[in-house]
């Protein structure tokens, strides 16, 4: 299995940790290590044995932030044991931590089929998730002015184009767009519709032997498009 780190904002994405492990008990110890890990650096206690005295102090922020979560998420025995059992079964998981500055923090588990991309070759049976999202009339006519680009009218409902994970925010294609270009994706949770739309370009990578069907830098494991996208 492949885990790996990423950081980012609105406009980009980093790399912060990869490794290669043997077994999802292996994956999941080192996505609760590195959540650890990413959470004291980027919140340290008032405690730190690198930081000076009096240089870390406690202060209230505006809400619920990504280090806070990312330490629950780690100490969790459920969710923990839901990460393993999914795993166990064959299924990439990805959980992003969102801050309220509009950074994020992401933690991948994946199936390593070969030596070559491993991020990027996870098995071609991974499911994709089964999610609908409904598109308003609103959002549809922004997905018609995101963009000059010609392309397919607005589709009605959508289906998550990711492969299955535990997050509670969900993508599919609202619009396809003409040429390679990417297309227009729509954002939406379980029993929320559609509420934001994005030009996206296509994935450059390749899921198994077919072309990711995704976004490029999107979470998780490359899938291959749907037959059909939509609900």
């Amino acid at each position: 299995m492949i885990v790996v780190s990423l950081g980012g904002d609105a406009h980009r994405a980093v790399l912060l940790g990869r490794a290669r492990v043997g077994t999802p008990e292996d994956a999941v110890a080192w996505l609760r290590g590195e959540a650890l890990r990413l959470a004291v650096r980027l919140d340290p206690g008032p405690r730190t044995r690198w930081a000076a005295p009096g240089l870390v102090r406690p202060v209230r922020g505006p809400g619920p932030d990504a280090p806070t979560a990312m330490r629950a998420w780690a100490e969790c025995p459920e969710q923990v044991r839901d990460v393993r059992a999914l795993l166990a079964q064959g299924h990439p998981y990805t959980r992003r931590f969102q801050d309220p500055g509009g950074s994020w923090y992401e933690l991948t588990a994946a199936p390593a089929e070969n030596a070559g991309d491993p991020m990027n070759q996870p098995s071609p049976d991974v499911p994709h998730c089964e999610a609908t999202g409904q598109v308003t009339q609103i959002v549809a006519e922004l997905a018609m002015d995101v963009t000059r680009t010609a392309g397919a009218p607005p589709r009605s409902r959508i289906r998550c184009a990711l492969a299955p994970h535990l997050t509670y925010e969900h993508q599919g294609i609202v619009r396809e767009l003409s040429g390679g270009g990417g297309h227009v994706w729509g954002t939406f949770g379980a029993a929320v519709p559609v509420w934001r739309v994005r030009v996206a370009p296509p994935c450059p990578h390749w899921a198994g032997a077919a072309p990711c069907g995704l976004y490029d830098d999107h979470p998780g494991a490359c899938v291959p498009a749907r037959t059909s996208e939509t609900a």
